[in-house]
């Protein structure tokens, strides 16, 4: 069976809750050629690269997995989809991304206490003569 590399692609971008504008300025293209790539069974290798990038997902794997290299010929063999590993890591790295992002804005919070403390304790440390 044959990977329809722009379903794989429209599933791991909705998987990760990514809209298709943000999706299209991410690739730097238009909402309609992200519609088209959803439709297209192959694809550029220039963009699938980009495209897995932006993604955090190996693309690639999906065909190196179906098939069996030989040095005289390509012997195919069925693998069920669902046992493909690919984006596996896709959620743990959003994850990540989400608490990476929590504790940025915690810190940019805790810096805006400190910066309001020390106001308030810049006067009283003035010296009166």
């Amino acid at each position: 069976m044959a990977v329809h590399i722009g379903k794989k692609i429209k599933e791991e971008m909705y998987k990760q809750n990514i809209s298709v504008s943000v999706f299209a300025k991410k690739i730097n293209r238009s909402r309609n050629v992200v519609y088209d790539i959803f439709g297209r069974e192959s694809i550029d290798t220039d963009l699938l690269n980009k495209i897995g990038k932006i993604l955090n997902c190996d693309f690639f794997s999906m065909y190196s997995s179906q098939k069996e290299y030989l040095s005289d010929s390509v012997k195919h063999f069925n693998v069920s989809e669902s046992s493909v590993a690919y984006g596996k890591h896709a959620e743990q790295i959003a994850a990540l991304q989400l608490q990476n992002q929590a504790l940025q804005n915690e810190i940019n919070y805790l810096k805006k206490i400190i910066s309001l403390l020390e106001s308030k304790k810049s006067p009283k440390t003035k010296n009166t003569k």
